[in-house]
């Protein structure tokens, strides 16, 4: 029977058997002479040595599927099982924009309802995380339902009251100019 000397650690190791190679699971870069070669040679080119870096095929391949989507439902559910559930959408960015726009843009009344709703919607929206991070899935989305809501009224509200605001300044420039 062969025995194999190895290269470990950039000290030669051996002599080993063929078992006692693949007990110690020699990789196929190993460097390994043994009688008759005339140089050390890596591993995976010795005929003899092939069989210690066969990989098995699978009997049958997995096939994937795809997580499911949450659509609602019971939490416990959800924390009871391993499935991925989205967070859902967080509406910050809106939120920030709609109370920069009431502090800029509106005038005094649409102005403060703006900002009641951006400060209302960036409130709901701090709570997404924490209820998602904890698992409660139901309370996330629906702070982001709300959020959401506040974010869309306030933006109505904005285009309202910028409306009404150029039909004011025109009525305005128009009696001013006829006096």
């Amino acid at each position: 029977m062969a025995t194999y000397y190895i290269v470990e650690n950039n000290q030669q190791a051996g002599p080993f058997t063929l078992e006692q190679l693949a007990a110690r699971g020699i990789s196929s870069d190993t460097n390994v002479w043994t009688e008759g070669m005339a140089n050390w040679t890596p591993a995976s080119q010795v005929s003899e040595l092939q069989s210690l870096f066969v990989t098995p095929t699978p009997q049958s391949t997995p096939s994937y599927e795809p997580e499911p989507a949450y659509t609602g439902g019971s939490s416990s559910s959800y924390q009871d099982s391993n499935e991925y559930v989205p967070a859902p959408k967080d509406y910050k960015m809106q939120s920030i924009i709609l109370i920069a726009v009431s502090v800029f843009c509106c005038g005094l009344c649409a102005g403060i309802v703006n900002l009641a709703l951006g400060i209302m919607a960036l409130m709901e929206n701090n709570k997404i995380d924490g209820f998602y991070r904890s698992g409660n899935y139901e309370a996330a989305q629906a702070a982001s339902d709300k959020a959401g809501k506040y974010v869309k009224i306030g933006f109505i509200v904005f285009g309202v009251g910028l409306v009404l605001e150029i039909i004011f300044y025109i009525v305005y420039f128009l009696v001013a100019a006829n006096s």
